[in-house]
Order: structure tokens, then sequence, then C-alpha cells
């Protein structure tokens, strides 16, 4: 009878132990997930960031291209 508490004990705290290494794993993995997040989180801003630049580059280009063709055309005219 008290081989078979001995053994019960030995399963449960085996249990335990397995159990306590399989959360400790699941939070370590769960911190890395976070810092992904993060950093995914960090470059979708930087992309809008760039986004906005590029359209406001794009913009300026517009208008000098709009500029030279109207300073092309008076020329022209000349």
């Amino acid at each position: 009878m008290v081989a078979v508490i001995i053994v019960l004990t030995l399963l449960v705290l085996l249990g335990w132990t397995i159990l306590f290494r399989h959360f400790r794993a699941l939070r370590a993995a769960n911190v890395n997930l976070v810092k992904q997040e993060q950093k995914e989180a960090s470059l979708l801003y930087q992309l809008h960031e760039a986004k906005e630049r590029y359209c406001r580059l794009e913009e300026k280009l517009r208008g000098l291209q709009y500029e030279l063709q109207k300073e092309k055309q008076k020329e022209d005219h000349r």
C-alpha cells in the first residue's frame, strides 16, 4: 500500500514538473509574440510615414512638372 502511495506521489510530482516547464515555455513564447507584435506595429507605422512622405513628394513632383510644362508652352508661343 505504501509503495502505491509513493508511486502515485512520484507521478503527481512528475506531472507538476512537466506542467510547470510547459507553462514556462508558453510564457516565453508569449513574450516573443508580444515583441514581434510590437515590432510589426513599429514597422507598420514607419510604412505609413513613408507612404505619406512619398505622396507629398509625388504631389510636389506633379506641381513642378506642371510648372515646367507651363514654362515650355510660354517659350513655344514666343
